[in-house]
């Protein structure tokens, strides 16, 4: 789990402060301020009528989001709400797991991200720029729980 004020935590959609909707925002009570910072993966678009969300999965595209300091974030409610099981991180709908982001100096820190358990289908929406910020602005749905 890493010690609070060392582990970090990179964030690239609901739970980032500016696309986070106020219940999430209470989550993240305690967390540090971040900074932008990017990953390699893929992500696409869920959506529904309680909004957009979206999935992290492996690849090679850049991916955006902020990169945080733990600080005193609750984790296991952070992994209540993203449907994490502790006893088996496959059941879930997601998984913490340990990868590798980028700081906007290019410095290359381990941090701790939410990766999608699910199966892609048709209605998954691919996000080509991996910036689910401005995918939202770009088509209009509205995050998911605003």
């Amino acid at each position: 789990m890493g010690c609070f004020g060392t582990m970090k935590l990179f964030f690239y959609g609901v739970l980032m402060g500016e696309v986070a909707p106020p219940p999430v925002r209470s989550l993240l009570a305690g967390i540090g301020p971040g900074q932008p910072a990017t990953v390699r993966g893929t992500i696409y678009a869920v959506t529904g009528p309680g909004g957009a969300y979206p999935v992290l999965l492996p690849g090679d595209d850049l991916v955006h989001g902020r990169m945080h300091d733990a600080g005193n974030v609750d984790l296991a409610a952070l992994d209540r709400f993203e449907s994490v099981d502790p006893v088996d991180p496959l059941a879930g709908e997601y998984r913490r797991e340990e990868i590798t982001a980028v700081d906007g100096e290019g410095e290359s820190h381990v941090v701790q991200a939410y990766l999608w358990n699910g199966e892609l289908d048709q209605q998954n929406e691919l996000i080509p720029d991996g910036d689910f910020a401005v995918w939202l602005m770009q088509s209009g749905y509205l995050p998911f729980g605003q």
